[in-house]
């Protein structure tokens, strides 16, 4: 007969309500994702990110809460959170098509667009539903992508798409492809994307009734922009200055809001602030002082108007210098150049590095790829004998002791304020600053053809005959390219007037400077002829400091000058 042993009230009690605990324990991770996606239907999405949170400390392998999260996190603009929460559920296989779009929006959303569109289209090769409207979510935010990048044919293409998917955002869809065709001057197609987006009902209505009757005029008219050469008075034409005085009449029956030049398809700076009276001939003159380079120069215009862009015919400027290159070379022009660092101030912050910047560029000038400058062509001043009156009186003696075929440099690292650059002796005294007219001043009385200012600060936009080998090579090409460069003077600086120049202790280097002697020693001969250019080194400067500094320093060139002029050589 079997036994049986009797458990205790007091023990089955606590054993019954353990069981029982461990059951509700098991089911929060469900209440809690529940609640969030009540939540995330509501909108309440401060509410669905607690909720999805407390349901992962009881699951941390709930998938389905990972992705949602993720979604929730993406509206309220925590986007790399949101890009966490959908790794995991993309690494578990979860919803991939779904979890790999959101993460598209996300760094979409962060602006790193190119990186968004391939997860777009992982969305869409892992979506086995087609014809859906997550595919017409996937082409929309592709073309968003495509239009940040300034590709209107993919925009225009993934757009198309969207609509072909059934997409519920057709309105404003048709609305993008309108503005698209307009500029594109399809102005056909532009008016049907209109209509539609009005027959959808797109909330800006008056707006869109408004271009729809400037649409219906123009493709009645077909109004133009035209462009009448006054000098040169034909479109070619051979001149002997390194300057060229271009005027332009500009003929237009539309209301034009800005022309800009291009000289070898380079932008000079544009002309804004045109009123022009529709249907009168040379209603305005442009008038442009541009610097040519030896050889041919073509010059063309554009001119933008609310109809879109109109473009001139091209001329072509040839310009042969009367100078005998050869003989020009034979007496060999020289480079004379004032180097200046302060980090180490008594009224203003301690910087970290603009000491080791002077060096630096220092160091390049002596060197072969920057002209091998000797002693008596060269001064550094840093620190302690930066002072004002030394900064002035060593650029005097440079500069004034240069030649007409020669090259200034002055380069300074430090503190700048508006309108002035800070000197070691600075006291907080207006009369202690150095200002930049005092600059200016030494710039303009110096003979040289050539004058280049480089400028790290704060507010800056307000001999070969013993070298061998490859070294003498190097100066030998560096000095004839100097010779046969027009002139002009260029200014650098490494910030707009409003901006701050920015250190990091990572490159230990103030960030413009860093890339300004890697873009010397080589990285900016984007023409791979061995001799690095202004516009070269510009280009090259400004592209990367501003990728670094996430476009919170922007520098920028001014000046009349032969975009060819040559910086600094490389050595083979």
């Amino acid at each position: 007969m079997p036994t049986f042993s009797i458990i205790p009230t007091t023990i089955f009690t606590f054993l019954l309500l353990f069981f029982n605990q461990n059951i509700s324990f098991a089911q929060y991770d469900i209440h809690y994702l529940k609640s969030g996606n009540q939540a995330l239907i509501q909108k309440n999405y401060s509410d669905a990110e607690t909720n999805y949170t407390t349901s992962l400390k009881h699951n941390s392998r709930n998938m389905e809460a990972y992705l949602q999260r993720g979604i929730t996190r993406w509206h309220l603009g925590k986007y790399k959170d949101a890009i966490s929460d959908l790794d995991r559920a993309i690494l578990f296989n979860y919803k991939l098509a779904q979890a790999n779009l959101w993460k598209g929006k996300a760094y979409y959303s962060i602006g790193s667009y190119k990186k968004s569109i391939t997860y777009f289209d992982e969305s869409f090769k892992l979506n086995t539903e087609k014809n859906s409207q997550l595919n017409a979510e996937i082409y929309e935010y592709k073309g968003y992508a495509y239009q940040k990048l300034n590709n209107s044919n993919k925009t225009a293409q993934n757009f198309r798409l969207a609509l072909g998917e059934g997409s519920t955002k057709s309105a404003e869809i048709n609305y993008q492809l309108a503005t698209i065709n307009y500029l594109n001057k399809e102005y056909e197609k532009s008016l049907k994307n209109l209509q539609l987006a009005r027959e959808q009902g797109h909330p800006n209505r008056t707006k869109i009734a408004n271009k729809i009757v400037a649409l219906d005029k123009l493709i009645a008219q077909q109004k133009d922009v035209k462009f009448h050469f006054q000098n040169p008075s034909s479109l070619t034409t051979n001149v002997s200055n390194s300057f060229f005085d271009l005027e332009v009449c500009l003929e237009s029956e539309l209301m034009v809001k800005e022309v800009k030049v291009f000289v070898n398809n380079k932008e000079q700076d544009p002309v804004r602030g045109l009123t022009v009276t529709p249907n009168t001939k040379c209603a305005i003159t442009i008038k442009r002082k541009i610097p040519l380079q030896n050889g041919n120069n073509e010059i063309r215009l554009e001119a933008t108007t609310a109809q879109g862009t109109f473009f001139s015919d091209k001329a072509t400027i040839t310009f042969s210098s009367s100078i005998d290159r050869e003989n020009t070379f034979t007496s060999m022009p020289k480079v004379w150049a004032v180097v200046v660092g302060v980090a180490s101030y008594t009224a203003m912050p301690t910087l970290r590095y603009s000491d080791d910047d002077a060096y630096q560029m220092y160091a390049f000038l002596k060197s072969p790829e920057g002209g091998a400058l000797s002693d008596n062509q060269i001064t550094l001043l840093v620190d302690e004998n930066a002072t004002k009156s030394q900064i002035i009186k060593s650029l005097q003696q440079k500069f004034g002791t240069a030649s007409e075929n020669d090259l200034v440099i002055f380069y300074y690292a430090g503190h700048g304020l508006e309108g002035s650059f800070i000197p070691y002796d600075y006291n907080g005294n207006e009369n202690t600053k150095l200002f930049h007219k005092d600059i200016q001043d030494i710039f303009t009385n110096s003979k040289a053809k050539n004058k280049l200012f480089i400028a790290d600060a704060c507010h800056s936009g307000s001999s070969s005959e013993n070298l061998r080998g490859n070294v003498k090579e190097t100066m030998d090409k560096y000095y004839k390219a100097l010779a046969n460069t027009s002139g002009g003077t260029a200014l650098m600086m490494s910030s707009k007037a409003e901006e701050t120049s920015l250190e990091n202790k990572t490159i230990r280097q103030g960030v413009f400077s860093y890339y300004l002697i890697r873009g010397l020693k080589g990285e900016a001969d984007f023409n791979a002829d061995n001799i690095v250019s202004v516009r070269e080194l510009f280009d090259y400067v400004q592209t990367q400091t501003r990728q670094y500094t996430n476009y919170r320093q922007n520098p920028e060139l001014y000046g009349l000058f032969d975009p060819n002029m040559p910086i600094g050589a490389i050595r083979k």
